[in-house]
């Protein structure tokens, strides 16, 4: 089901049978909500009043701008404006710098067009992901001295990274919207795992080693990172 809100916007609802209370996150710029089967309409407002202060707060604040580069360690992304489909987002996945033209009738400013400009960088960035990714991660196991079964680059953009019982490391291709020393601690998280299946006090040792006993202010500056992507 869909509302509009004059302050959150459009959100989504999803009604779920065995919920028990309402929860809310931002996802792709609109508010999704989670509510129990059954609660009226009347009920989900005076939540979502309570909510407000909270979401406004949490909000994606991100906006593109015409002639725009982003600029990672590993990959660039040029944004520019084109005339010839003025409806449409095109993109080219291209190393050093994948490019995306936005239509000329397309708005900036405009919530639709901010997630179709982000869905767009994702793509792109899915593409040239393991041109480059695989590469670098390869170079710090080489490094630390520690190879996992095989590396793989994953689709998903909420996990950055996972790495299974059977020694296999995966790797969100978002990991590109990262600032070096950011990624690079993503991927000794995983490499740690290879030797410590869990997050007990002797993975947390380890991982501080590989990270020059940097590790708690990798994680503050990850959990802080503003991503120019909508991951939400």
């Amino acid at each position: 089901m869909l509302l509009y809100h004059p302050d959150l916007g459009q959100i989504s609802i999803t009604f779920r049978r065995n919920s028990h209370r309402v929860t809310a996150r931002w996802k792709n710029g609109i508010l999704a909500l989670s509510v129990p089967e059954g609660i009226s309409r009347d009920e989900i407002a005076r939540v979502l009043e309570d909510f407000i202060p909270r979401l406004l707060s949490s909000r994606p604040n991100l906006r593109y701008t015409p002639d725009q580069t982003l600029t990672f360690p590993l990959a660039s992304f040029r944004i520019a404006r084109q005339t010839h489909m003025p409806d449409r987002i095109l993109g080219r996945a291209a190393l050093p710098m994948s490019s995306l033209e936005v239509g000329s009738s397309l708005d900036f400013q405009n919530d639709t067009t901010t997630r179709a400009i982000s869905d767009m960088l994702c793509r792109l960035a899915r593409r040239v992901a393991p041109e480059v990714l695989l590469p670098h991660a390869r170079s710090i196991a080489d490094r630390l001295g520690r190879h996992p079964v095989e590396w793989k680059v994953s689709r998903g953009h909420r996990i950055l990274g996972q790495c299974s019982a059977s020694g296999v490391i995966s790797l969100s291709y978002v990991l590109l919207f990262l600032p070096e020393e950011l990624c690079d601690y993503v991927i000794a998280h995983e490499i740690a795992h290879l030797t410590e299946l869990n997050h007990s006090p002797a993975f947390h040792t380890l991982l501080n080693s590989y990270l020059g006993g940097c590790e708690r202010q990798l994680v503050a500056r990850l959990r802080a990172y503003t991503w120019p992507v909508l991951r939400s």
